[in-house]
């Protein structure tokens, strides 16, 4: 039986300047909640960019703090890290087949970020992740019932909208494309992907089978060239190179030890080691004064980026009080009687006098304050810039500081003859263990990729028996619309039914629209946003639930942004609700969004039971005391902005302090 599609995070890594932020997951649910702008909703953003989302918009915490980004996750039960720059979303993001502490030793796969930029030298991150989960890469057509209709990619984002639900997507009549017709027909092509439903499933299979087929020809004549050269060098197996390393690791601390003993047992004061101590002295000065510099930048970075969202502030100040004096209206041009003298008052004289319009004044000062910004955009450049180089700087300012260091050593040996014989013996081989060590991990890293190459031909064989087994059920029994969608309706009307919700009555799946139908009414006819949140979020609990029993090309991975959405704790956030339905709907009774979470917990023990790797990742913010209580074992993040109770005050939990 073919392995069922499964994405399993392990770390979210943020490497840091100061320090990394790590947070991490397990198989299952996984519940992150706090306070608002903690960097909750950036962990699943940041998630989503290391799966090639074309940005990441960063906050000044983050700007300030890190460097990039590391994705430890498990495709198909292999460990991968996926790393991409956060400020260079068009650089090629890097993916080593090994834990994060292991990514040295391996070489790493260079893939662009999405089909708009120039292809990777490996190709695109979307058909390495297809791949990886052994999913069919596909084209379809971008209008189905156009004949001459262009073939456009059918990629990884486009799956993903089925397993991720964004905070601005949990309850929105938009809901995968909902009145976008381009986009919503892309996305019904997806839903019929997801099930072999295309109507050039068969033929695209066939395709895409040949493809996958010639692909692991080729790795398998890679590997067995790779091989045949091993052999004939009598390259050391990966064991023996294990067993060497520790050896070798073995003798270079005795060595170095045996070093330290002779050095310290010799002094001097003679004016070549004195010239060397000072030497060293000044090095050390260069590097204390580097780091100085290095960490000024990092202030001035983030004081630069405190005083660009300063501005930002006040244009958007500026703005209201514009639009406030558009709304209220002019100064009336009327006369009256002063209170004070018997002469008579005309507005329109002291408002010539004295200039009271100043609107032309204030979009002026817009003008300047924005200038200001695009020159504050680049200091904070030229500072990254100017950080990078004293980070160069600092490795050439250690290796002087290492050579000092050397020299002063060599010449403290130099000095007492009994010892020089000794220690010149003992260094040549220490640096002769040092140069084995090297070549040894070298060799491990060729082993090692000569081990993924196998690994991934074998993946490239599942791969094609899965192929083989959907052309195989496809060409005896093509799967039916209709039947999936009233399996579907069925597992809604089930999941409407746990959550409790009023009058569940005339459910389905809408065949036009491939959405939920509540009460005849179709999702996006239904005005009141809690009961959208609902539905939009059981949606994809059911296809969710669907994959642990069919043979589908979707993983069993859930991400959502904010289930409370409309659902009584954040009403004055989002708008697009109608609150009487709301309330009408009882959809703030918080049993309900209980139960919500009780639905995505049995999903996750029903795929544990039947032994399929899965993971739902739930962020929320203001969560109730009985789901804080009853579902405490499964947080694995809980911010406060304040650092109540010790929390940590957000995803970036030292920002306060600098």
């Amino acid at each position: 039986m073919p392995i069922k599609p499964s994405i399993l995070i392990v770390q979210l890594i943020l490497v840091g300047h100061r320090k990394n932020y790590v947070t991490r997951f397990n198989p299952g649910v996984n519940i992150i909640y706090g306070d608002s702008a903690t960097g909750k909703s950036s962990i699943l953003e940041l998630i989503n960019y290391a799966f090639g989302s074309k940005n990441f918009i960063y906050e000044r915490e983050i700007e300030t703090s890190v460097k990039y980004l590391a994705l430890e996750l498990s495709l198909n039960n292999i460990t991968f890290v996926i790393k991409r720059d956060i400020f260079s979303p068009q650089k090629n993001i890097e993916v080593y087949q090994s834990t994060f502490a292991e990514i040295d030793a391996v070489y790493p796969k260079l893939l662009a970020a999405d089909f708009s930029s120039n292809e990777g030298p490996d190709g695109y991150i979307s058909d390495f992740l297809l791949e990886a989960l052994n999913l069919p890469i596909l084209k379809v057509k971008e209008a189905p019932s156009k004949v001459d209709s262009p073939m456009v990619r059918l990629s990884f984002r486009d799956l993903l909208k089925y397993s991720y639900l964004k905070q601005d997507d949990v309850g929105s009549k938009g809901f995968l494309g909902n009145g976008n017709w381009p986009l919503s027909n892309k996305n019904k092509q997806t839903f019929k992907y997801i099930f072999n439903l295309l109507d050039s499933n068969i033929s695209a299979l066939e395709g895409e089978l040949g493809r996958v087929t010639a692909q692991k020809n080729r790795l398998d004549m890679k590997y067995d060239s790779i091989s045949e050269f091993l052999r004939e060098t009598r390259f050391e197996s990966s064991v023996e190179l294990l067993d060497s390393q520790d050896e070798l690791t073995r003798q270079a601390t005795i060595l170095q030890e045996q070093l330290q003993h002779i050095n310290s047992s010799i002094t001097s004061d003679n004016q070549t080691y004195s010239y060397l101590k000072g030497k060293l002295a000044e090095v050390s000065d260069a590097i204390k004064l580097n780091n100085y510099q290095s960490e000024h930048s990092i202030s001035t970075i983030d004081r630069f980026s405190r005083l660009k969202n300063d501005y930002l502030i006040d244009v958007a100040k500026i703005k209201s009080i514009i639009e406030a004096n558009t709304l209220i209206g002019g100064v009336v041009n009327s006369a009256f009687p002063c209170p004070i003298c018997d002469n008579t008052i005309n507005l329109k004289d002291v408002n010539d006098e004295y200039q009271m319009d100043e609107s032309k004044n204030a979009s002026q000062e817009i003008n300047s304050i924005n200038r200001r910004v695009k020159d504050l955009d680049i200091l904070i450049q030229q500072e990254r810039e100017k950080l990078s180089v004293l980070k160069s700087e600092l490795k050439d300012l250690q290796d002087d500081e290492e050579k000092a260091r050397r020299l002063l050593d060599l010449e403290a040996g130099n000095m007492i003859s009994p010892y020089l014989a000794e220690r010149d013996g003992i260094f040549s081989e220490y640096a002769t263990v040092k140069e084995k060590i090297r070549q040894v991990e070298n060799n491990s890293k060729v082993r090692r990729q000569h081990k993924i190459i196998f690994e991934e031909a074998k993946s490239l064989s599942e791969s094609i028996d899965k192929l083989s087994n959907q052309l195989a059920e496809l060409r005896k029994t093509a799967p039916s619309l209709d039947e999936v969608l009233a399996t579907l309706g069925d597992l809604l009307a089930t999941y409407l039914e746990t959550v409790n919700i009023k009058d569940r009555r005339d459910i389905s799946i809408s065949k036009s629209t491939l959405l939920p139908v509540l009460r005849n009414r179709d999702y996006g006819e239904i005005t009141s946003g809690g009961l959208r949140t609902i539905l939009s979020i059981g949606y994809l609990a059911i296809l969710f639930k669907l994959s642990l029993r069919k043979d589908m090309n979707l993983p069993a991975f859930i991400m959502v942004d904010t289930v409370g959405k409309y659902l009584g704790k954040t009403q004055s956030q989002y708008k697009e609700t109608d609150t009487r339905e709301d309330s009408k709907e009882g959809v703030s009774d918080p049993t309900k969004y209980k139960n919500m979470y009780a639905y995505m917990l049995s999903l996750a023990e029903s795929a544990e039971n039947l032994n399929i790797p899965c993971q739902i990742l739930l962020v929320d913010n203001d969560v109730p005391i009985d789901i804080q209580r009853d579902y405490s074992g499964f947080v694995v993040s809980h911010f406060s902005s304040r650092g109540e109770n010790g929390l940590p005050f957000g995803l970036i939990d030292d920002a306060h302090l600098h």
